[in-house]
């Protein structure tokens, strides 16, 4: 209900008994599927009041926005960790490929002498790059799993049953240019 500045609306709430409730109040039920006292097949039974049936309520639709959100982190980190994992394999090979050069050529990195010293930099330094791909395709590896697990638990985890307290809130409501009241519960 919108309601323009200025303007004004009256509400009325009227509250009836449905056909159950009338019955259980009137202290009748009838037989054989009627559907109004005295209509039954039998005629109405008297009896203490019917005992209220409390609404089921109707459970809301998981989002699959997480899921999908989950699922597509992970498969990024996945591809991160492939791509890293490619990129630390290259420099593996490098460093063997430089490694290799030095043996050849008859010098070696500890105490290595003057002219080697440049090459055993190099070889370090792709060392390092072997290493810091390793680590981070392990990281990538490990946060694409976490996030795949996160994913198909959140589609898999059941959903908790949303209880009808039979409380009822009242809340204002105010946007630019119109205002109202907000009624909220389970019935």
């Amino acid at each position: 209900m919108r309601v323009g500045k200025g303007g004004t609306v009256k509400v009325e709430l009227a509250m009836t008994l449905a056909k159950s409730e009338a019955q259980a109040a009137a202290g009748t039920t009838t037989e054989g599927g009627g559907s109004t006292a005295g209509a039954g097949a039998v005629g109405p039974v008297a009896g203490g009041p019917a005992a209220p049936v409390e609404p089921q309520p109707v459970p809301e639709k998981r989002s699959w926005v997480p899921v999908i959100a989950l699922g597509a982190a992970s498969a990024v980190g996945l591809g991160v960790g492939i791509g890293t994992t490619v990129a630390s394999n290259n420099a593996s090979a490098d460093r063997r490929a430089q490694a290799d050069a030095i043996l050849e050529a008859g010098g070696g990195c500890p105490d290595a002498p003057a002219a080697y010293i440049q090459a055993c930099s190099d070889l370090r330094s792709t060392a390092s790059r072997v290493d810091t791909f390793a680590r981070a395709a392990t990281v990538a590896y490990t946060a694409s799993g976490v996030l795949a697990i996160a994913a198909v638990t959140y589609a898999l985890w059941p959903r908790s049953e949303v209880k009808a307290s039979g409380k009822m809130r009242v809340l204002p409501e105010a946007h630019v240019g119109y205002g109202g009241i907000v009624v909220q519960g389970a019935w």
